[in-house]
């Protein structure tokens, strides 16, 4: 299994800035930015979770050395199929949002945490490079807590709270 490239670790990490840019600035800023700083993190992290989907996609279109021995077609099949789920999650979270906000985080609250999970059992299995799951457990829960972070502060927004 090849070993993770520094500047994928760099890029992941450096994904994270325009998601804690958005919600230091609710957080921060005048309520008055927050409608349109919240589209921004939902619509980021739409993109975001998007994204993790097409790093599954990416292995399994990959030469083989990198799919461990055996199986390796049922393996190839499975990530094809999961690989867009977490870009339709992403999009129904985009949908979401358009009705009401905070449904939309909720959605995508919710994506995070079952990508997490389904990544986790394939770098268990030995399908992801050396130090994919370390990085991508800071990515994800740093990830969660901005979204978490901005759910309250929006909840503390509204009225009668």
């Amino acid at each position: 299994m090849k070993r993770l490239p520094l500047l994928a670790i760099v890029t992941a990490l450096a994904s994270l800035l325009p998601l804690v840019g958005c919600t230091c600035a609710i957080l921060f800023l005048s309520p008055d930015h927050t409608p349109r700083l919240l589209t921004a993190a939902v619509g980021y992290g739409a993109v975001m979770l998007s994204f993790l989907g097409a790093v599954h996609w990416g292995l399994a279109l990959e030469q083989p050395d990198i799919i461990p021995a055996g199986g390796t077609q049922r393996l190839t099949n499975l990530r094809l199929a999961l690989g867009g789920l977490p870009a339709f999650i992403g999009w129904i979270g985009l949908c979401a949002a358009t009705v009401q906000e905070l449904a939309g985080l909720m959605t995508l609250i919710a994506g995070f945490a079952a990508t997490v999970v389904v990544e986790r059992m394939a770098w268990r299995q030995g399908a992801m490079p050396r130090g994919y799951m370390t990085v991508q457990w800071f990515v994800i829960c740093l990830a969660e807590l901005c979204f978490v972070a901005i759910l309250a502060a929006c909840m503390g927004m509204r009225p009668g709270s």
